[in-house]
């Protein structure tokens, strides 16, 4: 039996294949769909993300989506998934299994009036018809007999193919925080903006660092879990508030005594100062921990999480999916004492 997860070039988004291959065949994994580009961009969309690259794999392989998790709303990681849904042949197709707690679910979780503004639309066809008379996603997935839960929070373990998940993100009270209309891109101004810390050294973050948390609602509303199988853990994060996880973690019996290992762990919001503490670095031990961004926007990653994980973890390696990241980050000084600490991906990792 293989793991291999791959973190696709997802532009300054989040776009991940987990794929686990037994003699029963192989279950795909598909965690986010990273901005529109992801999957087709260019001029009349004529070029091909590594999304669509990866799903026309799966076709050719006769294999399908066994599950495809949202994490939650924002464009960085829903919008790819979003045209994958447009085009024709692929995830309508594909798809036999989805999480996302849409609007139309939390407001049902809550007893709550829908929120018409919060429906995910997709684009028509038809040049007559605008993207707010497109069809809603909602729609699409009940057509496909999509299998759906009701709502993904935090506390529950859910098994589904070989995976035993862990839900550590959202809890109630984050998902209570969806009960209005969502913003297109819910960044904070704290991590808005293309102003980096990477100017600053190692050193320099040591001696002052201050943990401030991200104050995103729709972050705060990502699904973060534990994925357990065949002896092999992974923690995946989306853009999940640090508090929330380190509450679940705790609430599992975690601490910096009792560690939770891990073979990876996704940073969560693209290695954001503001949702990676030293509190939850403390109660974790993992080989690998992986930030997907190409760094063009936000600012991220901040080179304070960087400083933060290679404090508090002694040999795990700092994987990007874009090799430019590290060479922002690294000032001369120090590139022959952590270089070895950072690697870029250039092909799946394999359990």
């Amino acid at each position: 039996m293989t793991i291999r997860v791959r973190l696709l070039r997802a532009n300054h988004g989040d776009c991940i294949l987990v794929s686990h291959e037994s003699v029963d065949g192989t279950f795909n994994l598909l965690i986010d769909g990273g901005n529109p580009a992801t999957f087709k961009h260019g001029p009349r969309l004529r070029y091909d993300g590594e999304l669509c690259v990866v799903l026309d794999e799966i076709k050719n392989k006769n294999q399908v989506i066994d599950l495809a998790i949202l994490t939650h709303i924002d464009d960085d990681h829903i919008g790819g998934l979003i045209r994958a849904f447009e085009a024709s042949g692929y995830l309508q197709d594909l798809v036999k299994a989805i999480w996302f707690n849409s609007s139309k679910y939390v407001t049902n979780y809550f007893d709550h009036a829908e929120i018409p503004e919060n429906d995910v639309r997709l684009s028509d066809v038809s040049p007559d018809t605008s993207a707010q008379q497109g069809k809603a996603l909602e729609d699409i997935l009940e057509d496909m007999g999509c299998e759906r839960r009701a709502i993904v929070k935090a506390g529950q373990v859910i098994s589904q193919g070989p995976f035993t998940f862990k839900i550590l993100s959202p809890n109630e009270s984050d998902l209570r925080k969806l009960l209005r209309v969502w913003p297109y891109d819910g960044e904070p101004p704290e991590t808005s903006g293309n102003k980096t810390d990477h100017s600053l050294s190692f050193d320099e973050i040591w001696a002052d660092d201050k943990f401030k948390e991200d104050a995103s609602f729709t972050n705060g509303s990502s699904i973060a879990f534990i994925a357990e199988a065949d002896g092999k853990s992974m923690l995946f994060l989306g853009d999940a508030h640090d508090k929330t996880v380190v509450e679940s973690l705790k609430s599992l019996d975690f601490s910096s005594e009792k560690k939770l290992r891990v073979d990876l762990v996704k940073v969560s919001h693209h290695g954001s100062q503001h949702n990676t503490s030293t509190e939850f670095l403390e109660m974790i031990e993992a080989e690998k921990f992986l930030i997907s961004t190409d760094g063009s926007r936000h600012g991220l990653p901040d080179k304070r999480t960087i400083a933060r994980i290679l404090s508090y973890s002694e040999k795990g390696l700092i994987c990007f999916n874009y090799n430019s990241v590290i060479e922002s980050l690294l000032l001369p000084s120090e590139i022959s004492l952590y270089s070895c600490r950072l690697h870029a991906l250039t092909e799946k990792i394999e359990y």
